[in-house]
């Protein structure tokens, strides 16, 4: 009854604040950023209170950012057309993680998010990368809720590898990573109400967990159209 009563508190909080109107989290969030140079991009930080600063290393120019005093992510310019690492029409996103982290944590992580990827180096530290595109310019809001995200989605795999359970098997595993889908599942069921988010970076949240269901029913779906692999026998 207890659980029945948190889930139903965490909707009525959700659903009093859908109607509140999401504010853009930049000045000028439709303005195009044609490239991704570190002024600009650190221009969108400052806006966002992150404290970054520009670095060199490997050849590279990039930006060491910090959000909120809790993750340290770096940022680096791609696919740059220009000399001197300018006109970068691409833009890496990239946090890592000290210690040996769990393997299936870090699959079980990419199973339920698409937004971003994580992964393990040989050492056994983990990672979680993005890429921008930019080719025909890019919103200035655009890029802001892409960070927040992107920070959002570390902390919560930073959450995950300190909390892993060393398990043998991922079965079962995976669906247990997202407790706000499952609060918001919860809700749905309970009050036939769906909920809605506060915020853009919320609602992304949601978006991301519905597409790991999505993936999940067309995968159940034998209807679903599928791709063929020639040396992989139909089950």
């Amino acid at each position: 009854m207890m659980q029945k009563l948190s889930i139903l508190a965490a909707g009525a909080a959700l659903m009093t604040t859908a109607a509140t109107a999401q504010t853009a989290p930049v000045a000028n969030p439709t303005a195009s950023l044609d490239s991704f140079e570190i002024q600009s991009v650190g221009a969108v930080l400052n806006e966002l209170g992150a404290v970054w600063q520009a670095q060199q290393g490997n050849g590279q120019s990039y930006i060491a950012a910090n959000a909120g005093g809790e993750i340290n992510f770096l940022l680096v310019p791609a696919a740059c057309k220009g000399a001197n690492q300018t006109q970068c029409v691409g833009l890496s996103m990239v946090a890592i993680f000290d210690g040996q982290a769990n393997p299936q944590t870090v699959t079980a992580f990419n199973y339920r998010y698409a937004f971003a990827s994580a992964g393990l180096d040989p050492s056994g530290s983990a990672y979680i990368k993005r890429y921008e595109i930019s080719d025909f310019g890019m919103a200035r809001g655009n890029l802001a809720t892409s960070i927040l995200v992107f920070v959002e989605q570390a902390k919560m795999l930073q959450q995950e590898l300190s909390t892993a359970r060393r398990t043998v098997a991922l079965e079962g595993y995976a669906d247990d990573l997202s407790a706000g889908s499952l609060n918001r599942s919860g809700v749905k069921t309970l009050t036939g109400v769906e909920a809605h988010a506060e915020n853009a970076v919320d609602a992304h949240q949601i978006g991301l967990d519905e597409a790991a269901d999505h993936i999940k029913f067309f995968i159940e779906n034998k209807s679903a159209p599928r791709n063929k692999i020639d040396n992989i026998a139909k089950k």
